[in-house]
């Protein structure tokens, strides 16, 4: 039933991302999650390209670098609260090359990006079968309005941009708490 809710809530508020009810979800399932080429979803999700470019080709979306191999990433204006309490974020690219991505979020529109996760290849950065995925590093508990996720990459060549997501604590992070 909650899930439900949670999804007409989504459709009626024209949110272009999927959101998930916590209660009806395991703890380490996504809170938030943006799903690229999904039918009635907008191509790009709502999210637009501050540095490279996001072209929406045959229903994916591709993700074009800049010259200096980098894609930075804006989302779409007030997300939810579950935002606020993930403790990973997963960034869901086809292809090789990807060297680091840094998770930042602001509280307004007016205020700056605090930086929320940032990992390198060999430093954090680890893929999983959900995408590349980076723990929490600060600002736990804050208010965010929007996401900004930047990605550099080894060359220009342009990527399929499949998901991403904002999940809560995984279970083995809970039980060593």
């Amino acid at each position: 039933m909650r899930l439900l809710a949670a999804a007409a809530l989504a459709a009626s508020l024209a949110w272009p991302f999927i959101a998930l009810a916590q209660a009806a979800q395991p703890a380490d399932a996504p809170s938030l999650s943006w799903q690229f080429g999904a039918p009635a979803v907008p191509p790009d999700g709502g999210w637009t390209a501050e540095r490279g470019r996001i072209l929406a080709v045959d229903g994916t979306v591709r993700l074009q670098p800049d010259p200096n191999r980098r894609v930075v990433l804006v989302s779409p204006p007030g997300l939810p609260d579950a935002v606020r309490h993930a403790e990973r974020f997963v960034v869901a690219v086809e292809g090789t090359g990807l060297r680091r991505v840094r998770v930042q979020g602001r509280r307004d529109e007016r205020g700056g990006w605090i930086t929320l996760a940032d990992a390198a290849a060999g430093k954090g950065l680890r893929e999983g079968p959900d995408g590349f995925v980076l723990k929490r590093a600060g600002a736990r508990g804050a208010p965010i309005e929007r996401l900004r996720i930047e990605l550099e990459f080894r060359t220009t060549n342009p990527r399929t941009l499949r998901r991403i997501a904002a999940a809560g604590a995984s279970p083995i992070a809970k039980a060593g708490q």
